[in-house]
């Protein structure tokens, strides 16, 4: 596709989101995990054990699918993933799914009925021209709704509610001979964002799109291959060699019984990839291009004091466990700025509490209000004597509804904080986010339209420091030195600055 053929494409799309009342919310859907075991034995049990590694990605469903010999089996179930496979040891994954190559799919549902058993990936198809084949998707897709009617109106029937299917259909629509034209044939009819994972008889497909937005990487343990959205999950395995990241725009293809993989550069590369992975998604020890999510994290606590010459407290308390690394990077510039001569300013006053009885989901992925609080609460032991008379500089990764830093302030409070400063290490969340993140309406957003002094009071603390904008696209250029999607807090998401934001 041309660029001006894109961008005609995409102000197609656009005056269509207009005029039908969509917002950015509604063109994304899911931020998930991904995993795939290639050419390994028992792969289904590999797959198993790189998505419970990465599982907070997505609790609300998982799955897996094997192959052997033509033939796929599945398990797929509503919930966290370790506890749907709570049951299953290595001999029991061999026995009821077999064969060398597996995907699997952890679930962060913000679109499609979370409940349904049918919108749990990988989505299958028992039976077709090119045989049966699995699917699994970590991203969304923007012209769903059109792409639907217009499938609808040449009959296809549709099962569930997620806009993964849409992809099966245009695969099976496309009257392609073989499936991998099939596959490039339903990836022209949509934009981004996906990571995808296909299992076909011989074949598993892992897939970018053009702008990296969601991630997804590549390793190798003996002569088979390992897939999975983070790289963390790798280290487990005895051996494994890390390869690289599937770049933006690429399509990697594994057969079955061999010891190398094709590329195919399918798309012109734009990378807009999402910075929130890095931020709060991602574990803190998995790389995005060589580089550990917690040293990324760390800089930009140390960006925080770096704009902010006139920042004092007695003690960095972080929220754990996004928070950490921000703090650790913070307290460790400022210890030096303040001239501590006794250590570190830093103090993990916050014990956090991993699962609790109630409390087992990540408060950003509950779904309401009352289970947020509920779920905050129960997560976070203070311990009071800590932060008792102290000035407080409180550090977390970002403020997106308000609710997690209201209850922290009032926590510090009541256990006695003379002074509380809340320090956010991500720019104001201002706009609805079309990359996955559960955003459904900006009025959820305490930054829409709103002051620092009003969220300040809003939150309840002394001070409130947000990471100024410039202050992030200098410590990603310094780290990553490539393009992000800065959507969420200012505006700019794949294509829109280039061709609408005139």
């Amino acid at each position: 596709m041309t660029e001006k053929s894109s961008s005609k494409k995409f102000s197609l799309q656009l005056k269509f989101c207009k005029e039908s009342g969509f917002n950015f919310r509604d063109l994304f859907s899911e931020n998930c995990g991904l995993a795939a075991a290639i050419n390994i034995p028992n792969a289904s049990w590999i797959t198993g054990q790189l998505i419970t590694v990465i599982e907070k990605r997505g609790e609300k469903g998982g799955g897996v699918v094997s192959e052997r010999q033509g033939k796929i089996y599945e398990r797929r179930r509503v919930g966290p993933f370790s506890i749907q496979f709570r049951d299953f040891n290595e001999k029991r994954f061999r026995l009821e799914l077999p064969g060398n190559m597996a995907i699997a799919h952890c679930r962060y549902a913000t679109k499609g009925d979370p409940g349904l058993v049918a919108n749990i990936q990988p989505l299958i198809v028992t039976e077709s021209k090119y045989g049966p084949f699995a699917i699994a998707h970590n991203g969304t897709l923007v012209n769903v709704e059109n792409l639907k009617a217009e499938l609808k109106q040449s009959g296809c029937k549709f099962d569930a509610t997620s806009d993964t299917e849409i992809l099966i259909h245009l695969i099976l629509s496309s009257g392609e001979k073989k499936i991998e034209n099939a596959i490039l044939y339903a990836l022209n009819k949509v934009f981004c964002s996906y990571s995808l994972l296909i299992i076909t008889r011989d074949k598993i497909f892992a897939i970018r799109d053009r702008y990296g937005v969601r991630p997804l990487s590549v390793a190798k343990l003996g002569s088979g291959f390992m897939v999975c959205s983070e790289t963390v999950s790798f280290d487990q395995f005895a051996g494994v060699e890390f390869l690289r990241d599937v770049l933006p725009g690429e399509m990697l293809i594994f057969e079955k019984k061999s010891e190398k993989f094709r590329s195919l550069i399918y798309a012109q590369a734009e990378e807009f990839f999402c910075v929130f992975e890095s931020i709060y998604f991602s574990n803190p020890r998995s790389k995005k291009k060589g580089i550990y999510n917690e040293d990324f994290r760390r800089k930009i606590g140390e960006q925080i004091v770096l704009e902010n010459p006139d920042l004092k407290g007695d003690v960095v308390v972080p929220i754990l466990d996004s928070g950490k690394h921000f703090a650790q990077g913070l307290a460790h510039v400022l210890s030096t700025r303040l001239q501590v001569h006794n250590g570190d300013l830093y103090e993990e006053a916050f014990q956090r509490a991993h699962e609790p009885l109630g409390g087992q989901s990540r408060s950003f992925t509950a779904t309401t209000t009352e289970e947020r609080i509920s779920v905050i609460r129960k997560k976070l032991h203070l311990k009071k004597e800590a932060v008792a008379g102290k000035e407080v500089i409180v550090v977390d990764d970002s403020i997106v509804r308000s609710h997690t830093a209201k209850i922290i302030v009032e926590m510090l409070r009541q256990a006695g904080a003379k002074k509380v400063i809340f320090c956010v290490c991500f720019p104001p969340i201002t706009n609805i986010c079309p990359n996955g993140m559960d955003f459904q309406t900006q009025s959820q957003l305490i930054a829409y339209k709103r002051s620092l002094e009003s969220i300040r009071q809003t939150v309840g603390a002394d001070e409130l420091i947000y990471l100024q904008t410039a202050g992030l696209y200098k410590v990603v250029a310094e780290t990553y030195g490539g393009g992000i999607c800065g959507g969420c807090f200012g505006g700019s998401y794949p294509e829109l600055p280039k061709y609408i934001a005139k």
